[in-house]
């Protein structure tokens, strides 16, 4: 599956950390909704803000194999919630901000509709 990624015309088109990346087509979005909805993804996304970051150091943490632990890094790279950076993968602002806003818990006086 081809992904379009980037941001709006005028925005930036690489990611240094600071700026949020976001998805070009209702398609991209989907395959990030999909992306987390295996609860290991959301649990390494969780690790990786945590500030553990390499492979090696997830698969130990969550008890999981390394080679599968970078498969679903892979696709969590792709769905634009985590990024590498010299071989150490770190949250994006947008993984922050699904972390924030949904798998926070609920808050008194935050509705769900």
């Amino acid at each position: 599956m081809d992904l379009e990624v980037g941001p709006p015309e005028g925005g930036p088109t690489e990611g240094d950390g600071t700026e949020p990346r976001w998805w070009d087509s209702a398609e991209g979005h989907r395959f990030a909704l999909e992306v987390l909805q295996l609860r290991v993804r959301r649990s390494i996304l969780k690790t990786v803000d945590d500030g553990v970051g390499s492979p090696e150091e997830i698969a130990e943490k969550l008890g999981i194999d390394g080679g599968l632990a970078s498969f679903h890094l892979a696709m969590l790279e792709k769905a634009l919630v985590v990024e590498a950076v010299d071989g150490v993968y770190r949250s994006t602002p947008t993984g922050r901000l699904y972390l924030e806003r949904v798998e926070a818990p609920p808050t008194e006086g935050r509705g769900r509709s």
